[in-house]
């Protein structure tokens, strides 16, 4: 009793200590998993399945690479812009403002910008801990990023052999029944995932028509983000729509009024009735749960948790359909 008590703990505790990569795995399932089903409508085009992941992963990789070459370009420019610039813009609401040029001038504010812009320069070479700080974060999120991706192409590589080695540790007895429930389960992660991008895709395309037909600078690379953004459970149309507001807002604050009002209005709309309508149809889980099992799941585990709620709802509703059901009817 003993002995199992502390393999036991032993257990627990090696887990708590790799739990950041466990966290990394259990994602990179839950893609592959989601992914597979656009892999296999590939193979019944009659590609190898190796053949199917690697267009699958060079679309994503042109995709983001498409991003890239549309946001940093544009990025970098406008932010050396708005430097070398930010003095002249002060103190042109200065001009415009009594009160403000009083306490721009009092303060000597348009002086001490031109004097912050200038040495940003040598501010930044003189942070080298800080600079290191912050290339190490951003390299432990590529590393984390790229662990994913890895990940994600193994697991779909093998994703039947997974399956069946998971179903070996089953009696050979329950095997057919357990069978039963994962491939339903497998189909709903698949066809959550397949919404999520669908959901995405309707905040990407509408917010490109918004931006365009608004005049906002850079419509395509906004709309990009927000497509991108979209993915993330919850936060994500948020995350997404704060670069459009901001740029909207220097083109004119006309310009981003209406864009902070456009995505308010069209936030609620996606999230009480495109998300909840597209994943309803993926999923078979009515609006309520979708929207009650991302929140807890958010809670319970983060990102983490919101990306695996859905799927995991729809998952209890198939074992209860087929286990604790027929139980009580006999019962």
């Amino acid at each position: 009793m003993v002995v199992t008590t502390v393999a036991v703990l032993a257990t627990i505790y090696a887990i708590y200590q790799v739990r950041s990569v466990l966290i990394l795995a259990i994602v990179a399932l839950f893609l592959a998993i989601g992914l597979d089903p656009a892999v296999r409508i590939l193979e019944r085009r009659g590609l190898k399945r190796g053949q199917a992941v690697a267009l699958i992963f060079l679309a994503a990789i042109l995709f983001i690479g498409g991003f890239i070459a549309a946001v940093v370009p544009p990025l970098i420019s406008q932010v050396a812009h708005f430097a070398t610039n930010l003095p002249h813009y002060v103190q042109d609401l200065a001009d415009k403002n009594p009160r403000i040029a009083q306490f721009v001038s009092q303060n000597d504010i348009s002086q001490k910008l031109k004097d912050a812009t200038s040495h940003v320069p040598s501010i930044i070479g003189g942070s080298v801990g800080k600079v290191l700080g912050v290339a190490g974060s951003v390299a432990s999120a590529f590393f984390n990023m790229l662990t994913v991706f890895v990940l994600t192409i193994y697991f779909l590589l093998s994703l039947a052999k997974i399956r069946d080695g998971t179903l070996r540790l089953v009696p050979r007895s329950e095997r057919d029944r357990v069978a039963r429930l994962v491939d339903p389960i497998l189909e709903k992660v698949g066809a959550y995932v397949a919404g999520n991008i669908a959901t995405s895709m309707i905040a990407g395309v509408a917010s490109f028509i918004f931006l365009l037909s608004g005049r906002v600078p850079y419509p395509v690379a906004l709309a990009l983000w927000v497509a991108i953004a979209d993915l993330i459970p919850l936060v994500g149309a948020t995350l997404g729509a704060v670069p459009a507001v901001v740029v909207a807002f220097f083109a004119s604050p006309l310009q981003g009024i209406a864009t902070l009002i456009f995505f308010l209005v069209y936030q609620q709309v996606e999230n009480y009735y495109v998300a909840p309508k597209v994943m309803t149809k993926a999923v078979d889980v009515s609006p309520a749960a979708v929207l009650l099992a991302a929140l807890i799941g958010a809670g319970l585990l983060g990102f983490v948790g919101a990306l695996m709620a859905i799927p995991a709802a729809a998952a209890l509703k198939i074992i209860a359909h087929e286990v604790i059901l027929p139980r009580t009817e006999k019962a």
